[in-house]
Parts: C-alpha cells; sequence; structure tokens
C-alpha cells in the first residue's frame, strides 16, 4: 500500500501534509527554518515531537519517513487477509 502526502497551503506560513482526508503533518516557515509537527502516533501510540529542519524539502521528506513508519507499524498489526482486502479496495479506488 502506498500513501502519498498532498501539501495544501493554509495561511501564509504553513501547509497541512494530508493523507486523504487526514491531517497528517502541519509544516510552519519561519523564515530562517521549518517547523515539521507530526500527527500521526509512533508505535507506542504517542505524537512524535517537532523536529526543525534547514529547508521545506528536508521536512517534507522526514514527513514521508514518518509515513512509511506509520504505515509499516499500521499495518505489522493487520492480518494478511485485511491488508489483501485493503490493497484490493486501494487499488480499486
Amino acid at each position: 500500500m502506498k500513501l502519498e502526502i498532498h501539501w495544501k497551503p493554509h495561511f501564509r506560513d504553513t501547509e497541512y501534509g494530508m493523507v486523504g482526508e487526514i491531517k497528517a503533518f502541519s509544516l510552519v516557515d519561519h523564515g530562517r527554518d521549518f517547523t515539521l509537527y507530526p500527527r500521526l502516533p509512533d508505535r507506542k501510540g504517542q505524537t512524535p515531537l517537532p523536529e526543525e529542519f534547514r529547508t521545506c524539502a528536508e521536512a517534507k521528506a522526514r514527513a514521508d519517513q514518518l509515513l512509511t513508519a506509520f504505515l509499516k507499524d499500521f499495518l505489522s498489526k493487520i492480518s494478511p487477509t485485511k491488508e489483501a482486502a485493503i490493497s484490493a479496495a486501494k487499488e480499486a479506488s
């Protein structure tokens, strides 16, 4: 299953990283640096702390890594039958 983050501007200094209809990340431009606010829980169920980056591209690359880790943890808890059903539904849409 491959989901992508679609970045949508909000205000002049903020973008929301949307995964479908879910606001998974917020990215704030401070002028000299960028802060990524993850909203997806980690494997312990905790929301990761914000991280600062020098460029927008670095922050967005980190968001992709966090999304991949979230999906890996999420899918590891799903039985193979459910995973196949989710993949089939994703491909059909």
